[in-house]
């Protein structure tokens, strides 16, 4: 066999397995204070008023992702990073703890953004235009 046609070969497989190696050992965001922080994006509920001061304060409208596609203009809800003590089974199934206490505004009728949470200054809030 020729040697010059093997090396290259060998050469793309060492650096396929080394990028999937280390894109396992990606760190996770952190807050200020080094704590992890996870993901939430807003799931806005079928029926009346999605978006309502009452919709976005509820917890169980918020599914964990790996990123959000905000804006940041304050019109409609759309996502949190909150550190690891807002968070239920932070390891299985990650979910927002109600301790998290999301406070929303409504920037017209019944259309609400988040405008706090219990977390104050270590969590980032993301909202959108609609």
């Amino acid at each position: 066999m020729n040697i010059q046609k093997i090396l290259p070969a060998c050469a793309v497989a060492m650096g396929v397995a080394l990028v999937m190696a280390t894109s396992a050992f990606t760190k996770a965001p952190t807050n200020k204070s080094g704590d992890t922080l996870y993901t939430f994006q807003y799931n806005a509920p079928s029926g009346m008023h999605p978006y309502s001061q009452a919709n976005v304060e509820n917890v169980a409208n918020w599914s964990y992702t790996t990123s959000t596609s905000c804006n940041g203009v304050n019109v409609e809800a759309c996502g949190l990073q909150v550190p690891e003590s807002y968070v239920d089974d932070p390891i299985g199934s990650p979910t927002l703890d109600a301790s998290i206490d999301i406070s929303a505004t409504e920037s017209s009728s019944n259309v609400a953004y988040v405008s706090g949470t219990a977390a104050g200054s270590n969590a980032t809030i993301s909202n959108k235009s609609n």
